[in-house]
């Protein structure tokens, strides 16, 4: 992955805070933004800096999970988890404004790196309903510069296990990418729901004119020309990111 200024990936991963919100310590959504924002920290100041101690401090939970759970225990849980987020949300604000200091007032002893490399290791979901070759190249060109390895389903000789091991793929990846431009591809949809369900991230993408369900939209799929397009489209995205 391309080198990134700090300050742009701290300020992404207090961005994506929001989204924490209402999640738990045990969400994969939840879990895959800590490790980032764990490696971050770790490669802006080093691991035995205060800003990467405090953060790895936090738990997230008052009490691990128990056969003995009750509602009481969840909403304990549920505190301790508001609470450690309003301190990461501190922690990421005051690093934020070390690394600007350390650039605008102590240029000569500078003691923060202006980039670093961060590769966030895992893995991203490829539909079953992408089957062209051509079409999953060119997503895999897209996204090579993530630093993650796509999964792609492989079938299986016993149809009632196909299905599971989709999910299982689903859930051990960071995010999916699902193809719309086949509306007859109803596994597709399937997969898309059971992503969802699981928390994770879905990249929805489309070739023009393609019907695309109103009710996707609000999950702002990807409009493509051709594969080029795409190709540079899922870039872009990578970077944003």
């Amino acid at each position: 992955m391309p080198e990134r200024d700090p300050i742009d990936l701290i300020r992404d991963q207090l961005n994506k805070l929001e989204d924490m919100i209402g999640l738990h310590a045990d969400h994969e959504q939840f879990k895959r933004w800590h490790s980032e924002t764990k490696i971050i920290l770790e490669k802006a100041f080093g691991s035995k800096s205060a800003r990467y101690q405090n953060f790895i401090a936090l738990r997230f939970r008052e009490m691990s999970g128990t056969p003995f759970a009750s509602v009481e225990i969840d909403k304990i849980n549920a505190a301790r988890y508001k609470k450690d987020l309003e301190n990461v949300k501190t922690i990421l604000q005051s690093a934020m404004k070390e690394l600007t200091l350390d650039r605008t007032l102590f240029k000569k002893i500078q003691t923060t790196p202006k980039t670093v490399e961060v590769s966030l290791e895992g893995e991203y979901f490829i539909s079953s309903g992408i089957e062209q070759s051509d079409l999953v190249e060119a997503i895999k060109k897209g996204l090579e510069a993530s630093g993650l390895s796509p999964i792609q389903n492989r079938e299986t000789s016993e149809k009632e296990s196909i299905f599971q091991q989709r999910i299982d793929q689903i859930k051990r990846a960071k995010f999916g990418i699902y193809d719309l431009s086949n509306p007859e591809r109803t596994d597709t949809f399937l997969e898309i729901g059971a992503s969802l369900a699981v928390g994770k991230e879905v990249i929805l993408i489309y070739k023009k004119s393609s019907p695309v369900p109103e009710t996707l939209r609000p999950l702002n799929p990807i409009e493509y020309e051709d594969l080029s397009d795409l190709t540079e489209i899922l870039r872009k995205k990578v970077h944003s990111v």
